[in-house]
This record gives structure tokens, sequence and C-alpha cells, in this order.
């Protein structure tokens, strides 16, 4: 059959038309594909709730989460981490009402904290370690932020408390300085005792032994509460130190007021600023409580010629050796909706809690969560005092409402320091009052109808029994 010119043409023509159509379609679909690769990835603003950590070389103390903020920005093109500045007086009560309402942030250090668990606003975060990080991990970490064997949070720091002294001033007012730290609390009086004096002559004391603040979500005096043998919690978690012990223990300090004077008429309801400028800056104070983060800014006054030799001792011993509290820290993820930016979330904790980051800590004085860099941050002659003090501590209770528990105790200290109430009528009445809270915790339980009903009371201590 011959083939005529036009229906040549036309063939030829068809054919073109399909091969450049199968190009296209070719190309489409490897367009479509790379903008599906994009996007998974995922963009958009990821909202932080954080609390002022240690001070910085400007003594902005949110640098440290600012300039890790900054960084990850620039490497992850269009994530942006919104940062909102908590304080440590009423932050953790902003962090609940928030997240009764559904006002959340994405992410908050409060990995571990059993009532944003139990009530399900917590994500668990298992999935993104693989057994051999964890293997790495202080167990002591790892058990504070987790619960029924899933991990609620990214470890990052573990500190205590210990008491700071001014060695200078001890040395000029004739003070004991502690061997070794340890002192009984007659030894701890006869100290305060010689390093309180009226320098000026006004027939008032202008300078002191001791002072410390006290404010929820600050357990500097905690450690004293221990002194002659007492728990806070017993293994139940039950509210215990209204025992004759925490009772002999809380008249202890009571007395450095109202019967040695050994402290400024604020003691108790000093603020934070101004006490730690007391004893730093104008050095009126010669023993304040604090942690480990305090040795890095004291160093540091040292070499700049404005500030003072100094030691760290444990808290004094009564009729049994005291103990400090200590707590571990994690980031934690609020629920998502989107696995993507759940995974975001992921991603940058995992940057800000990276190994890398967690050596960095030691220049801000705390204990990385990782078993190996504590050992590296002991080098330090002062680090060395406080991980003995640390690995000696009590770690604050899984207790359900453990924020209104903290308020109730710190209002009935300040009540017996300022004379309002005894001792035994001041830990009777925080018993009381827990024991009401912690009775009403039950019994919304139990209406919530559900079939695996979490106690109010969790366990005795979330770490290091």
């Amino acid at each position: 059959m011959r083939w005529r010119p036009f229906t040549r043409f036309f063939c030829l023509l068809l054919a073109m038309v399909l091969m450049l159509s199968s190009v296209g379609c070719g190309t489409k679909k490897d367009l479509r594909r790379r903008d599906e690769g994009e996007q998974k990835t995922w963009q958009g603003v990821i909202t932080l709730w954080d609390f002022p950590r240690w001070e910085d070389e400007n003594g902005n103390r949110y640098g440290w989460i600012e300039r890790k903020i900054a960084e990850f920005e620039k490497s992850h093109p269009g994530v942006f981490i919104h940062l909102r500045k908590l304080k440590w007086e009423y932050g953790m009560l902003e962090l609940r009402a928030a997240a009764s309402t559904g006002t959340n942030p994405d992410i908050a250090p409060v990995a571990g904290d059993i009532d944003f668990i139990l009530q399900g606003y917590l994500e668990p975060v298992d999935e993104f370690f693989t057994p051999e990080e964890l293997k790495r991990y202080d167990e002591r970490v790892l058990k504070a932020l987790s619960h029924n064997g899933r991990l609620y949070g990214f470890p990052w720091f573990i500190t205590t408390y210990g008491l700071f002294l001014n060695a200078d001033a001890f040395r000029s007012r004739n003070a004991r300085i502690p061997t070794d730290g340890e002192w009984s609390y007659q030894e701890f009086v006869e100290a305060l005792q010689k390093l309180t004096y009226d320098k000026n002559r006004d027939r008032k004391h202008d300078y002191f032994g001791f002072n410390s603040f006290l404010y929820p979500g600050s357990y500097q005096m905690w450690g004293f509460l221990t002194m002659d043998g007492a728990r806070l919690f017993d293994e139940n978690g039950r509210f215990v130190l209204n025992s004759p012990e925490g009772k002999s223990a809380l008249t202890k300090i009571v007395d450095l007021s109202a019967k040695y004077r050994v402290v400024p008429e604020d003691f108790g309801t000093g603020d934070e600023k101004q006490v730690w400028s007391d004893f730093i800056e104008t050095k009126k104070i010669a023993v304040c409580p604090a942690g480990p983060w305090a040795i890095k800014i004291l160093e540091e006054k040292q070499r700049q010629g404005k500030g003072f030799e100094f030691e760290i001792a444990r808290y004094p011993s009564g009729s049994s050796k005291a103990k400090s509290i200590a707590f571990a820290s994690g980031y934690a993820i609020f629920k998502q909706q989107d696995p993507g930016k759940r995974a975001m979330c992921a991603e940058f904790l995992k940057f800000i809690t990276s190994e890398r980051e967690q050596e960095e800590l030691m220049k801000y004085g705390v204990f990385p969560a990782i078993k190996d860099l504590q050992e590296k941050a002991s080098e330090d002659r002062h680090m060395k005092r406080m991980k003995e003090i640390l690995d000696d501590a009590e770690f604050l209770p899984k207790i359900r409402n453990f924020t209104k528990v903290d308020e109730i105790i710190t209002t009935q200290v300040r009540q017996a320091i300022l004379g309002r109430k005894t001792p035994a009528q001041a830990l009777d009445d925080a018993a009381e009052e827990i024991g009401k809270l912690q009775e009403g915790s039950m019994q919304n339980s139990n209406k919530i109808g559900d079939s695996n009903k979490e106690p109010a009371i969790i366990g005795p201590y979330g770490v290091g029994e």
C-alpha cells in the first residue's frame, strides 16, 4: 500500500505529539516527586516556654536558649522558634493553666511532671532514642523523666544545692571553715555568730552570717529540714515532715532568727536578687545556699578582682546527716496533631540537649545528664564537692498536684520563720492541708470513671530513692 504525502505527514506529527506528551508527563511526575520530598521537612512556628537559667557574659539569663534558637533557625530555613520567657515564681502555674485550656506551648521544661503526664498533655518520646543512647544517661535522670516505662522528655541536666561560704569573711572574723564541708548545726551557728556584727557601729547588725530566699519552686531551704533525720514524704508519697524530727529541724531554722539573730530581718521573705546581691556584691552575707551554677559566677568575680575566696559545705547535721534536695531537668513535647511538627520539635530538643551541648553545660555549672560528662565535670574541686552532695541527695517526689503541695510547705515554713506559728503548728497545718488536697485528687480521679485510674499519689521519690 502506498502512503500519500498528507497521510505520512499526519502520522509523523501524531508520533511527535505523543513522544513530547510522554516526556512532559515524566517531567511533571519528577517535579511532583521532588515537591513531595521537599514537603517532608516541616516548616512553621514552634512555641517554647522556658525559665531563666544561668547568666551569660551580658547578665542575660535567657542568653543560652536564645543563642540555641538562632543557631537552629539558621540551619532549618522556614522553622521559627518563638520563646516566651517565664518567671520561676509563677511560671509553672502559667503552664498548668495553659495546658488545661488548650493554649499550651509546643515545648516546655516539664518532662517527668506527673500531672502533665497523667492528664495526657505530653508526648512519649522513646522513639527518638536508641537503646545505646539511653545507656549513656544517668539512670536517675531517666527515672525522673519516665512513667510506666515510657520516657516523656529529653534529658538535659541534674543538679542540687550546697552552702556557699565567703572564705575571706570566715578568716577575717576567725570563724571556722568546716573540714571537708562537714559541720554540725552547733558548729554552723557558732560560725554564723562570729560573722554577724555591727560594722558601722550604729548598734544594729549590718553584716549577717546567713540568708536565703524562700518561695515555691525554690528548694534551697529544704535541706535544713532533714538535719534531724526527717523525710518530707514517705514511701507512699504522704507528707510526713510533721514528725518530731521535722518539727525539731524547723525549730532549728527558726532559731537562726528568733534565738541567735544571725540572719537579717527579711529572712524567709527576701527577694532572690537582693539576697544574692548581699552575698556576692556587698558581701553582707557570709553563707548562702545555691546550686553549682554559682561556682562559675563566683570564679569570674575572682578573676575580675571583685570577688572573694569561697568554699562549699553541706547542710549542717543535727541528730542526723542532712540531705540536700536534687532534681533532674528535661524538655517535653506537648501533644501534637501534625507528625511533621512533632518530629521537628524532637529534632530541636535533640539539638539543644545533645552531647556537645551537655558538655557546654559545664561552663554554666550544672551536671550533664550523660554519665561520662558528669565525671568530667567533677574534675573541678568545687564541682567535685557538689557531686558528693548530689550523690547523697533526696530527689523531688512524683506526687500529683506537687506545685500546690510546694506552695503549702513554703507558706507554712514561712509562717514559722516569721513567728506567726510555732514550728509544730506550721507543720501540722501543712500536713492537714496537703492531706485534704491529696484526698480531693483521689476523689476527682474516681469521678472520672477511668478503668485505668491513677492514684493521687504516684510514689515516693521520682529518682534516686
